[in-house]
């Protein structure tokens, strides 16, 4: 009897739910990037039309989001709590994940109809929803669907078919499906794996072992309220700050000043040192559901040479002396730019003096000099403000996705993450592989050039039998379409990785 064909794969990233349209106030929750609920359902009602027999829908990552959320602090909670709520421990996003999902019941219809019509639904944790691996939070997602299939009146065993993953999806020569956040120097964990941690270690990984970019989400960017500030790069750091200065200055001031004391919490966590063994549970916790990960997925200890190739070398201590280096040269600079700017200005005004007789030349002659220098300063001040570096994507993923491929011996890899669609050739011995990012379904600033297509395209990978495509989900189409992706320009150089 022939081996029944492999399922049907749709995968989707970066979903950024917050706590949607409240029923209450019948608005949109302030920090609310995810739009689309009924966009999804939809989506989800075409892939079951879609498919060829079994499929699976694989929600990789970053699709809630528990750092770009509004703050609900304990009562009586002082300081960093009540300003910037409580670090999202698994209770903590247990609580989140129940709003979230009352705030987009359309979301959970679309997960429901992908269960209800025999499919399964695989959810992933990403640098935003690390927390998706506890019971916790699982234990809530899987009472939402069973209690929204049992309204819809469901064929029994349909919530049997959701399933959660702590890291990743492997199907054995076929394909990778994670994340990718560990191979983003600015997001990785150095111990992204938490199950079975206790109640005091979990509290302090949520603080002790937070990224970068994850930082600055939660202490800084969100500030900014409503304007859509995700960010997934350094890149998009400089579209946000531009953009400000050019849309927003009151704004960009205000957060400013208001956030003085963010620099306090960074220095704040910079200090706290370990008051008892977490970093060791931590690691043991780690390591132990690295040996399970190896045994069920039947890779063994390639899953750990995966693991190696995380990238933790941007975390918050790392940046702080960074920053410590720039104060220091920017001081420098600052410094030597006046004592230049003063040796100018007292020769040219020994110049004009010797040069012109009469009050009157000196005075106009003066004038021209100090409108001179503020001219030069302003234009120097506002070119270092819009300065944009290149556009050329950071390689980090697309390295990574090659390795992967090779360690596992697949020929698709696929992140998310970045929040831009990629589509790439992998080398893989005599055949060909492919790495693709399956982007995000959110609007955010990751291109300054204009290019024919929409900023919110509705991504999704699918993958049948041994091929992959990436699509793009049209509402008003109902069909999926190809992602407008245009070639890369081949004189442009390779970007550094």
């Amino acid at each position: 009897m022939p081996a029944a064909p492999p399922r049907d794969l749709y995968v989707v990233s970066d979903l950024h739910l917050g706590r949607g349209r409240r029923p209450d106030t019948r608005r949109w929750s302030r920090l609310e990037t995810f739009l689309y609920d009924e966009d999804f359902l939809a989506f989800c009602r075409w892939l079951c039309r879609d498919a060829h027999g079994r499929a699976a829908l694989v929600l990789n990552g970053d699709v809630f989001d528990f750092l770009r959320i509004e703050p609900e602090p304990a009562p009586g909670a002082r300081g960093a709590e009540r300003r910037f709520g409580p670090p999202p421990t698994p209770p903590v996003a247990a609580a989140m994940t129940e709003d979230i999902l009352v705030g987009h019941p359309h979301f959970l219809d679309g997960l429901c109809q992908v269960l209800a019509a025999g499919h399964e639904v695989v959810i992933l944790p990403g640098n935003h929803d690390l927390e998706n691996q506890s019971d916790e939070v699982r234990a809530v997602v899987r009472r939402a669907v069973e209690a929204r299939l049992a309204a819809l009146e469901a064929p029994a065993g349909s919530a049997g078919r959701l399933s959660f993953e702590s890291w990743f999806v492997h199907e054995k020569g076929r394909i990778w499906i994670e994340h990718g956040c560990q191979y983003d120097p600015e997001n990785a964990f150095r111990h992204h794996l938490r199950r079975g941690l206790g109640p005091e270690a979990a509290a302090a990984a949520a603080e002790g072992d937070l990224p970068l970019g994850n930082f600055f989400q939660r202490y800084l960017y969100n500030a900014f309220g409503s304007i859509t500030f995700i960010v997934p790069s350094t890149r998009a750091n400089y579209r946000y700050f531009r953009w400000l200065l050019a849309n927003e200055p009151r704004l960009l001031l205000r957060v400013t000043f208001s956030h003085a004391r963010f620099l306090v919490q960074l220095l704040r966590r910079l200090g706290r040192l370990p008051e008892s063994g977490w970093r060791e549970e931590v690691a043991r916790a780690h390591q132990a559901e690295l040996a399970a990960l190896g045994a069920r997925s039947g890779l063994g200890a390639v899953v750990e040479e995966v693991d190696r190739l995380k990238a933790t070398g941007a975390d918050a201590v790392q940046a702080a002396s960074g920053m410590a280096r720039q104060v220091i040269k920017v001081g420098a600079g600052v410094a030597g730019t006046a004592l230049a700017a003063l040796a100018i200005f007292t020769a040219s005004s020994a110049a004009i003096g010797a040069l012109v007789d009469g009050v009157g030349w000196k005075a106009l002659l003066s004038l021209l000099l100090y409108l001179l220098f503020a001219v030069t300063a302003a234009v120097g001040l506002v070119a270092a403000a819009l300065r944009m570096p290149r556009d050329e994507p950071p390689r980090h993923l697309r390295d990574a996705a090659a390795r992967v491929a090779a360690l596992v011996d697949v020929p698709l890899v696929a992140f998310g993450h970045t929040h831009e669609e990629v589509v790439e050739p992998l080398p893989r011995g005599e055949g060909r592989g492919w790495y693709f990012n399956t982007g995000t379904w959110i609007a955010v600033f990751t291109h300054d050039v204009l290019v024919p297509r929409e900023r919110v395209q509705l991504t999704f990978l699918r993958v049948r039998g041994p091929d992959g495509e990436l699509l793009r989900y049209s509402p008003g189409r109902d069909a999926a379409l190809p992602v407008v992706l245009l070639e890369e320009d081949p004189l442009d150089p390779e970007p550094a990785t």
